[in-house]
């Protein structure tokens, strides 16, 4: 059997001792920020989580872009030549043209590497749930799973990549279309904070509202009870420069869960500009990604 790489991009938010543990390469995305183009390195060689979260918290408005097919290129032909294989774990396709960029490096690099199987999955997922998912491919990996049993239990997996969160600010979702600029302003002044979640289709969507961080966390609690597959699977509580408050909602979920192996990590660059400093959420195994649906898919929880 010949031996493979997986390959995922730097939106999976994983720290270089998790990307080095699990043999990850890491394809980068990258922030526009005062005219100033950054690669989102892992180590943050570029642009600190720091200084992106800073920028924004001074009303400066960063920009994202995918990886370009060079890159790709940079981290699979090196492989290929080796005599390795790829399995390439993607930033979801409904945010994101990342993954069509790597498909389409793929299939031209099938035709140069006939002998090489260049396997691609799309996450539909984001930040800490895609490095959850590349992290279980390398687990898979390691108990020997040929390339192909690795993508398959990677594509079964997908629906369950969950993603529970809330934000501070209001505006910065209000940038990617989810909330009104009306509401908005309201919701800023009445400290109503949104449930968020991506969806099967790998787009964010509102999953309710709450009054208030407290309040939040304890719906986001009681959603994940319900909907945790396994509490001994790698679990990421992800934050916006926001470190003291995740802490402090991770306590709670180790607590009130039972759990064994829980990671609490700032969100990068690329997938911060677009959660804002603030943002706090799980990201984990679940039995759905859509935990709760009303009967009324547009019906939302609200928690007074």
């Amino acid at each position: 059997m010949r031996d493979y790489t997986i390959v995922t991009d730097s939106t999976c938010d994983l720290s270089p001792e998790m990307i080095e543990r699990y043999n990850l390469k890491i394809a980068t995305l990258s922030v526009l920020l005062d005219g100033k183009v950054y690669k989102n390195y892992p180590d943050e060689r570029e642009i600190t989580n720091k200084e992106l979260y800073a920028a924004m918290r001074s009303k400066k408005l960063p920009t994202t872009s995918a990886v370009n097919p060079e890159d790709f290129e940079k981290i699979f032909r090196p492989e290929l030549e080796a005599g390795r294989d790829i399995l390439y774990v993607g930033f979801s396709s409904a945010m994101s043209c990342t993954y069509n960029s790597g498909c389409t490096v793929a299939a031209e690099l099938r035709e140069e590497f006939p002998e090489a199987k260049i396997l691609t999955v799309d996450s539909l997922a984001a930040t800490f749930s895609l490095g959850l998912l590349a992290i279980m491919a390398a687990m898979k990996k390691e108990k020997g799973a040929t390339i192909e049993e690795t993508a398959k239990y990677v594509e079964e997996n997908v629906p369950n990549m969950a993603h529970a969160f809330t934000v501070d600010d209001l505006f910065h979702i209000m940038r990617g279309g989810r909330v009104s600029r009306s509401t908005a302003f309201i919701g800023s002044i009445l400290s109503i904070k949104p449930i968020l979640r991506v969806g099967n289709n790998g787009l964010i969507e509102s999953a309710g509202k709450a009054r208030g961080t407290k309040k939040a966390f304890q719906f986001l609690l009681e959603q994940i009870r319900d909907n945790l597959t396994d509490p001994t699977l790698p679990f990421f509580v992800g934050h916006g420069d926001n470190e003291e408050t995740a802490n402090e909602f991770a306590e709670m979920l180790k607590r009130e869960l039972g759990l064994t192996d829980v990671h609490v990590c700032c969100l990068g660059p690329v997938c911060g500009c677009h959660g804002g400093p603030g943002l706090v959420g799980a990201f984990y195994h679940g039995k759905t990604r859509e935990p709760g649906v009303a009967a009324n898919k547009d019906e939302e929880r609200n928690i007074a």
